[in-house]
């Protein structure tokens, strides 16, 4: 048993030696060329315009949809007005007017977005998104008139 176990060590200890007599091959350093690394710059900023133009074409669907259903939104309070009495109704007319204003504000701002790029395009989307919320606040309170 004695000669068995020392059979057992001495062939443990002939592998650790083989194991640590191959050493892992040094890595190779590749040299990268100017070109090289142009390409791969060419690459990534394209890589990013798609990417910012995509989310921009995105962003414009979401504003155009949103207006569309302001729009539809706008016809149902005049219809709505349409049935009220003589002053109430003036007041909400007076509402709606400014309501088309606003909305015809926000179109304009989408206008101007998509011929923007850039730090342009970011301010013109921040204004878009207060003139979106201010639209949205203004017919709350419009049709709150009818509750």
């Amino acid at each position: 048993m004695k000669r068995s176990f020392l059979v057992m060590i001495c062939i443990g200890l002939v592998i650790l030696a083989g194991c640590k007599g191959k050493e892992e091959p040094a890595k190779s350093e590749k040299s990268v060329s100017a070109e090289e690394v142009k390409k791969e710059a060419k690459g990534a900023v394209e890589t990013a315009t798609t990417f910012t133009q995509q989310q921009m074409d995105e962003y414009q669907k979401q504003v155009e949809a949103r207006l569309k259903e302001y729009d539809k939104k706008l016809d149902e309070l005049k219809a709505k007005a349409a049935k009220m009495k003589k002053e109430a109704k003036a007041e909400v007319d007076q509402q709606m007017i400014e309501l088309r204003k606003k909305r015809d504000a926000a179109s304009k701002k989408l206008e101007e977005l998509q011929s923007a790029s850039g730090k342009a395009w970011e301010d013109l989307k921040s204004g878009l998104d207060a003139a979106l919320e201010d639209i949205e606040k203004a017919y709350e309170q419009a049709l709150s008139r009818f509750k």
